[in-house]
């Protein structure tokens, strides 16, 4: 290796969110110490901006800031406090020193799992449990949480803040959980993987095999192979088999294309019927809860599509049952751009005029409006919401087609609106 410039190190140890997940997961499977780890990762990165602009960016910079925090976990292990408190397991300790760094990464499936359900522990805070999985399991920055959770950045880091606080003063690992205890933190897990999926949806460009999309399909479907009768597992594996299928289809060039708008011979065929066969799943167990409910929605839509008769009354059923189970800003956003192709766009917009005040914040609630206010020629209110909601977006497709929407001419009637997960 030869010296190189600081700004050649600096974007070396850029690390992906994927990236810093999965080794969070590696660094803390043996004992718990989430934020052990991520105290390890967080200087080992330093080390690496110190050490990498004299003597050269390593060929592996993924593996060697890896083994950097490794070898600080490994002193930790070994030191006298942790001798006088926690049984050395040398084998234990040892074996998540893989000297192949690819070979560990290759490992982490499980183990993230794991670390969910250690984040699920019923003695942390409820309120706390998504946001540690989402940013120290996943690897998901503050903002990108916050845009997910429709929260302040500055609340969702001030609460990460917190929770880690908590964890460290109570002196207490992060404990991980045996099989047997996966099923009282199911939904906390469920939780967790469909947000990184949402979260992460919205901004996917690549294959979608890399990637937490990836992660969050694979997550989903271990659940639900492991918790065979629980219907939610299914639900949730369902939902996300369901949208991940279309993910060819909504983009084209680089522009959004609503679900409506989508070639459904461009959708992963196998994929839906592994969320099918899910759908059949939650049935047979007799129980549906909201992911459950959110498939079903999902399904009817794209049978709409397939068949070019979408079943309104149906889907708005579903909604009304899915607010009565589970209500959520989303979800009664969601109705609203169904009411509006089962009862009219007068009454889409007063269920819109009856939503809380967070809605006037929420990206997708303007665009419902505007697509309702144009369906009743009010085409200067449309235009102020499309104005907001595009004020709003932070995905650039996104943003291009409600640009584009924008610029339809006057009378010009939307398609209908199809609700993303």
């Amino acid at each position: 290796m030869s010296p190189g410039p600081p700004s050649e190190a600096a974007a070396a140890v850029v690390l992906t969110a994927d990236d810093w997940g999965r080794m969070i997961a590696l660094l803390c499977a043996r004992d718990g110490d989430i934020a052990g780890a991520e105290d390890a990762l967080a200087d080992a990165v330093e080390s690496a901006l110190r050490a990498w602009p004299a003597s050269g960016v390593p060929r592996n910079p993924r593996g060697w800031v890896y083994r950097a925090a490794l070898n600080a976990r490994r002193d930790v292990w070994r030191s006298a406090a942790a001798r006088t408190s926690v049984p050395l397991d040398a084998r234990a300790h040892d074996a998540a020193a893989d000297p192949d760094p690819a070979l560990a990464f290759s490992e982490l499936p499980d183990a993230r799992l794991q670390l969910l359900a250690a984040c699920a522990d019923p003695a942390v805070n409820p309120a706390s449990r998504p946001l540690l999985m989402l940013s120290t399991v996943m690897g998901l920055p503050a903002r990108r949480i916050a845009e997910g959770m429709i929260l302040p950045a500055a609340t969702v880091s001030a609460r990460l803040t917190r929770a880690k606080k908590r964890i460290r003063a109570s002196g207490r690992s992060m404990r991980i959980p045996d099989r047997s205890e996966l099923p009282e933190r199911l939904l906390a897990i469920h939780e967790g993987i469909y947000g990184v999926f949402t979260v992460e949806w919205a901004h996917a460009e690549s294959d979608l095999r890399h990637g937490l999309i990836a992660e969050a399909v694979f997550l989903a479907e271990l659940v639900a192979e492991l918790c065979p009768d629980d219907g939610e597992s299914h639900g949730l594996a369902a939902l996300i088999d369901l949208s991940s299928a279309r993910f060819a289809a909504r983009r084209s060039g680089g522009d959004l294309v609503p679900l409506h708008a989508q070639d459904s011979r461009r959708w992963d065929s196998a994929r839906v019927e592994v969320g099918e066969e899910h759908l059949r799943e939650v049935l047979r167990c007799g129980h549906i809860g909201r992911f459950g409910l959110e498939a079903v929605i999902q399904a009817l839509h794209m049978q709409g599509v397939r068949t070019g008769r979408t079943d309104w009354d149906a889907l708005l059923r579903q909604h009304d049952h899915l607010l009565r189970i589970a209500p959520s800003l989303g979800a009664q956003v969601s109705r609203a751009a169904v009411l509006q192709q089962a009862r009219g766009p007068q009454a889409a917009l007063h269920a819109l005029d009856e939503l809380p005040r967070s809605a006037g914040a929420y990206q997708p609630a303007w665009v419902v409006r505007a697509h309702a206010l144009r369906a009743l020629g009010h085409s200067f209110d449309a235009d102020s919401a499309l104005e907001r909601a595009i004020s709003l977006t932070t995905v650039a497709s996104e943003r291009r087609h409600l640009e584009r929407e924008r610029r339809r001419p006057r009378g010009a009637q939307p398609g209908p609106i199809q609700a993303e997960p």
